[in-house]
């Protein structure tokens, strides 16, 4: 069954050691690596949505340390799911240190690995490909809004 093209308002986090890597999740439900992520609950900050996403998927604590940007362009931010769901992303992406791993993943991720740029691996989730390849672009500037 195909679903109804649905907005959705998530927080998305670039999680980055002391060693300049970032932190990627294996997705769960279509074995795609991304960024750890996801919705706004009611009531919660754009800061806080960052925050727990990021601590549910990958059990680390995470410092928020500034905003990499904002993404809802349909081109790259339109997602069709393995199980029809179809999800339109508006996306406050922020840029975060990691503070302490504090407990274990949730089931929404399989695996946890720290890459650079040089070993992304793939699939990527789609929607997390201009993030990166906007975070890891030493030209770009920050904020961006796409």
């Amino acid at each position: 069954m195909t679903e109804a093209l649905v907005v959705r308002a998530v927080a998305g986090v670039v999680l980055r050691d002391g060693d300049g890597r970032v932190l990627l999740i294996r997705r769960a439900t279509e074995n795609t690596w991304g960024l750890p992520g996801g919705g706004l609950e009611p009531g919660e900050t754009w800061h806080d949505a960052a925050v727990r996403e990021c601590r549910e998927e990958t059990g680390w604590n995470a410092r928020i340390d500034g905003l990499l940007g904002v993404y809802s362009d349909p081109a790259t931010q339109i997602h069709r799911y393995p199980s029809g769901a179809l999800r339109h992303f508006v996306g406050v992406v922020f840029l975060a240190t990691a503070l302490q791993h504090i407990a274990e993943r949730d089931h929404e991720a399989t695996e946890l690995r720290w890459v650079t740029q040089a070993d992304l691996p793939e699939p990527l989730f789609a929607p997390d490909i201009p993030v990166l390849t906007d975070y890891f672009n030493p030209d770009q500037p920050v904020p961006l809004i796409s």
